[in-house]
């Protein structure tokens, strides 16, 4: 494992020395620390992995997914589908019309008709924006329907892997997923292997395998528990970045 996981990080690191252009019109709107969170994710995104950006609230990680989107303008012919709480989903168009107003954006909400009737013919939007609690009950309109990003904004949301919920994100064809969450664990670790599920399905093995040879070690105390914690940081470490307000302090007004 350990050579595997010295390959996966070499192929991000290679990844993250390509001078990844900021979109032109964003250029003076992004913050230098979302700078680096969207090099980030175009690193990740171009070495085939997936992601959590898991900064502190307030610090934009929809504005740095906003220019991920944007800068694959001229890359792949498919749409991106982002999927949120209920309560969010009009702030996520409001903000793509606001800082990507070249991206054409499709809010899949209404009765269960004028769902299945948009989701008939997406035609040529870009970014399809929808709930959770929608998803799920659309989950089968979405299985001939294929996507370039797949994005769980709150995706503490999918935190417990049995859910329905979980279950029908997991679903959804995608050629790359990122998770956007201020708290990636809140109580368990299962909801870390939850996200990790979604992102990149296998890398932390089954819940099983992860729950023997990570969970219970770290939660019993003990010499174990340390080596084990240190072990899960350094093998999802890679995938997770989280700022807090006062790292990037000079960067903010």
């Amino acid at each position: 494992q350990a050579a595997v996981f010295k390959a996966l990080a070499d192929e991000i690191e290679n990844a993250a020395k390509a001078p990844y252009p900021v979109p032109e019109t964003l250029e003076n709107v992004l913050r230098p620390y979302q700078k680096d969170g969207f090099r980030w994710l175009r690193a990740l995104d171009a070495a085939g992995f997936g992601g959590i950006l898991a900064d502190d609230m307030g610090l934009g990680k929809t504005l740095q997914i906003i220019s991920l989107l944007l800068s694959d303008e001229t890359r792949s012919p498919l749409p991106s589908l982002v999927v949120c709480p209920t309560s969010l989903v009009l702030n996520w168009v409001c903000e793509l019309h606001r800082f990507a107003p070249s991206l054409t954006v499709m809010a899949v909400t209404g009765d269960a008709m004028l769902r299945a009737a948009l989701l008939s013919d997406i035609g040529d939007y870009r970014v399809l924006v929808t709930s959770y609690d929608l998803l799920k009950r659309d989950i089968l309109l979405y299985k001939d329907l294929r996507f370039h990003y797949h994005i769980l904004d709150e995706a503490q949301y999918i935190k417990n892997h049995a859910t329905k919920v979980a279950k029908s994100v997991k679903q959804v064809t995608a050629d790359h997923r990122f998770a956007l969450t201020g708290t990636p664990i809140e109580n368990r670790l299962s909801e870390l292997w939850s996200i990790f599920d979604f992102l990149m399905p296998g890398l932390l093995g089954t819940y099983t395998k992860f729950r023997e040879k990570y969970e219970q070690p770290i939660m019993a105390p003990g010499p174990e528990h340390s080596v084990m914690a240190d072990k899960l940081q350094a093998l999802v470490g890679l995938f997770i970045k989280r700022r807090l307000k006062k790292d990037v302090l000079t960067d903010l007004p």
